[in-house]
């Protein structure tokens, strides 16, 4: 029975640092990356929310996707904590889908490094 036990546990453990490390890849930024010429769309963004398997109703994944901004620019967090948030606020979701919605809002939705101004990336 132990066996068993510590093999789940190593395979959550290698599952987990599997997932940390897709959100770092895709958080990284090219060295040569011009974040000036970002012209992703909030369509990219539920394509990309959806093609990782996650559904929900359109205006509360696009809240919390600029939420998972508002986390990255103004509230100190790193990919892992916002993904680690999402699952806390949404247990359903498995690490990779909650690491796959934190790159998707980063890549879609989120505004160039820097400071983060809510009202200029509103959607009112």
């Amino acid at each position: 029975m132990y066996d068993l036990i510590y093999e789940a546990e190593m395979i959550e453990k290698v599952l987990v640092s599997s997932s940390m490390a897709l959100i770092a890849v895709g958080l990284a930024a090219p060295a040569s990356a011009n974040p000036v010429q970002k012209h992703h769309t909030v369509q990219d963004f539920f394509a990309a929310v959806q093609e990782a398997g996650i559904i929900g109703m359109g205006p509360a994944i696009l809240a919390n996707g600029y939420n998972v901004c508002w986390e990255l620019w103004q509230g100190g967090y790193t990919g892992h904590l916002a993904a680690a948030a999402m699952q806390k606020n949404y247990p359903t979701l498995t690490t990779d889908q909650a690491a796959h919605f934190v790159i998707a809002a980063y890549e879609n939705l989120c505004p160039v490094p820097g400071r983060y101004d809510w009202w200029a990336y509103s959607t009112s």
